[in-house]
């Protein structure tokens, strides 16, 4: 990934789903759907990823499981360059992680 990518944050929901929802999602061993319903699902390392989303405050904000075990709550900046999103989480302060945006997915 070229180091210089701009970076656009999305700043409002309707913005985030016609960028995100309903697009298979992948890398850093993460493959989901963030569905346009609030619901998300994929897997993580090979292991259930699941949960629902909404949009608050300029924040995508996720509450989500890994294999049953409860994520909690994270509310997350988005950003996208070039065919990929960036997401940091703690509403920007927290870790970031880019998964390329793929095709839209049926249904």
């Amino acid at each position: 990934m070229s180091d210089k990518l701009i970076w656009q944050r999305v700043e409002t929901a309707a913005m985030f789903c016609t960028q995100i929802t309903g697009k298979h999602l992948t890398g850093g061993g993460l493959e989901f759907v963030i569905y346009p319903n609030g619901r998300i699902s994929g897997t993580a390392d090979g292991q259930k990823f699941s949960g629902s989303w909404v949009w608050r405050d300029g924040f995508f904000c996720r509450k989500s499981e890994l294999d049953g075990e409860d994520l909690g709550l994270d509310c997350e900046v988005i950003e996208i360059s070039d065919g990929r999103m960036r997401y940091t989480r703690d509403k920007g302060m927290g870790d970031t992680a880019i998964v390329e945006i793929g095709k839209i997915v049926p249904g």
